[in-house]
């Protein structure tokens, strides 16, 4: 029997490969309830709490509140004659009305796909296709683009047979449209007409089927069941230390897995939750002051922007405790300004769409050459790394890691051959992530193996030359891609931009690096950006950096240039 060295939770273990993940975990591990078992629960504690506080529209509701306008929804849904299993498509900004979706799908046994309105109408109807929705919850109002998606929506329609129901969520009451049926009026009927109770739904049903970023390549949809999403809720909430006390800002888009998680952080332990449309630093201050904010989740491009702002000492964030960086990397440097200047302790979290989406976290208690790693894996998470053959490697070695965990998705929604290649029949995950485990149990990304650089045999790790150049004082965002070479294979760009007011030239950079890495290891190429481009969920879109570094630097054949955009 071949035997692998792996981590397990807090305990560094060995296991036999094939055997069952599920009998390698606790049966308290797993959750043993729905999304809407987690309402309920919250609101039968304390129904006149504050659940829910929306800032541009200045909504506030209560837990019986919105209990009520959840049920109200779940019965006019039913309606329409939606069953169990049907998708459904939601579409819109972080508006309570997500949140009122979101359980009275889960009271129905819909499934939540959720779609980030920045999305362009060809991923729109991506996802609206492949996901087979039979309804779509779409943000209408006078604002052009909410306008355009309500209006794409109607005209998918006409192409997508399955569509047959279009519902126009806007922030007033817009009862009468031309085309399809409101959101206000869809209440309406389920109050005349409430279902008696819960439809028959299990804790292993599949909740939502969220869609990765396609960052690296085309959208694929990860089907999370109910008890997936709770266990990686419930586990960051011990990490955090949580409780009905906190008051939780959401303003990472909540149709992202990180904001869809920290979204039913909150409610699963009744805390209030205070959803932003719109993230922009100094708006976030007044917020934080005014409604007394102790949880701050974010990417750390976020809370750069908050650090460098000119008017960050004006406002009191005292009530400011803990909150996840995650859904990108965040340099050390960071973590300690993070601490020092926002008085607010960072747990750093390791994870992705396919596990919902935690797997590790760091502690508060961390000595600081933690937070250089991502901590260790949540109780009842296994992690391992393999090399390309797929053999395990001891630990402080780099390969890909892999994952099993109760959080695993069921796999991805009609893309068989996908789930095959990202699941082997070990049941362990391919993340697609190059990382080491040490002997104690943290993990340490190194970076992504599709953006790993082969420069003639010499192998460069991205995020090692991006963490470098965030020590400089004047760089705000840095990325490392690479670019064909005809000799070499390829050759490394590094992209930065800068902080407001500070300048820094490429020479300047270069010696930098010259001085703190290994001549392989300096860029060949260095840019200096106005701005990086950014996916829908807010992180740096190396794929769209590095095709336009591709054109700006082709490969040069013996003295001439060809194209190349591949």
């Amino acid at each position: 029997m071949e035997w692998l060295h792996c981590v397990l939770g807090e305990v560094r273990a060995l296991l036999p490969f094939g055997k069952p993940y599920e009998e390698r975990v606790l049966s308290s591990d797993q959750t043993e309830q729905t999304l809407f078992d987690g309402l309920i629960a919250a609101r039968n504690r304390n129904p006149y709490k504050t659940a829910l506080v929306q800032v541009e529209r200045g909504i506030r509701l209560s837990y019986e509140n919105l209990y009520e306008q959840v049920t109200a929804l779940a019965s006019g849904l039913s309606q329409l004659g939606l069953k169990k299993g049907d998708r459904v498509v939601v579409c819109m900004p972080n508006w309570p009305e997500f949140v009122i979706s979101l359980y009275a799908m889960s009271m129905l046994g819909l499934i939540l796909v959720p779609a980030n309105p920045r999305l362009r109408r060809h991923e729109i109807e991506f996802i609206v296709q492949n996901s087979g929705a039979k309804a779509a919850l779409v943000a209408h109002s006078d604002t052009k683009d909410a306008l355009s998606h309500y209006e794409l929506f109607l005209e998918c329609q006409a192409h997508v047979p399955g569509l047959e129901h279009v519902v126009a969520v806007s922030p007033g009451d817009r009862s009468a449209l031309e085309k399809g049926v409101s959101f206000a009026h869809l209440l309406e009927m389920g109050r005349k007409h409430r279902i008696a109770s819960a439809i028959n739904v299990k804790p292993a049903d599949v909740a939502a089927i969220v869609y990765t970023s396609g960052t690296t390549g085309v959208p694929k949809g990860a089907m999370l069941t109910h008890q997936s999403l709770l266990f990686s809720a419930n586990r960051m909430n011990a990490a955090l230390e949580n409780s009905d006390r906190d008051v939780v800002l959401v303003v990472v888009p909540a149709c992202h897995i990180f904001g869809l998680s920290v979204t039913l952080m909150g409610v699963l332990m009744g805390s209030t939750v205070v959803f932003m449309e719109q993230f922009h630093p100094e708006d976030v201050f007044k917020v934080v002051e005014r409604e007394k904010v102790t949880v701050h989740h974010g990417v750390s491009t976020m809370f750069v922007l908050e650090l460098n702002h000119p008017n960050r000492k004006h406002y009191d964030l005292s009530s400011l405790r803990t909150g996840i960086v995650a859904a990108a990397p965040c340099p050390y440097e960071i973590v300690q300004r993070i601490r020092s200047e926002l008085g607010l302790n960072p747990i750093l979290s390791y994870g992705m769409t396919e596990c919902s989406p935690a797997l590790t976290a760091t502690h508060f208690e961390n000595e600081p050459w933690v937070y250089a790693t991502v901590g260790r894996p949540l109780p009842g998470v296994a992690l391992a790394v393999v090399d390309e053959n797929g053999n395990f490697l001891p630990p402080d070695h780099v390969g890909e890691l892999v994952a099993n965990s109760p959080g695993l998705m069921l796999g991805y929604y009609n893309n068989e051959e996908a789930t095959k290649a990202a699941i082997d029949e070990r049941g362990w995950f391919h993340t697609g992530d190059l990382a080491s485990i040490n002997e104690a149990g943290y993990v340490t990304i190194v970076g992504r193996i599709k953006e790993m650089i082969n420069r003639g045999g010499l192998k460069i790790y991205p995020k090692e030359v991006e963490e470098l150049l965030y020590q400089l004082p004047a760089v705000q965002e840095a990325a490392v891609v690479g670019v064909p070479d005809p000799v070499l294979g390829e050759r490394s760009c590094a992209c930065v931009t800068l902080k407001p007011g500070h300048t820094l030239t490429e020479e300047e950079i270069r010696e930098y690096c010259r001085q703190n890495l290994a001549d392989f290891k300096v860029p060949d190429f260095i840019e200096i950006l106005d701005e990086m481009p950014l996916n829908s969920s807010g992180k740096i879109y190396k794929l769209e950096l590095a095709k336009q570094m591709r054109e700006k630097h082709p490969p040069v054949y013996y003295g001439r240039v060809e194209n190349s955009t591949q």
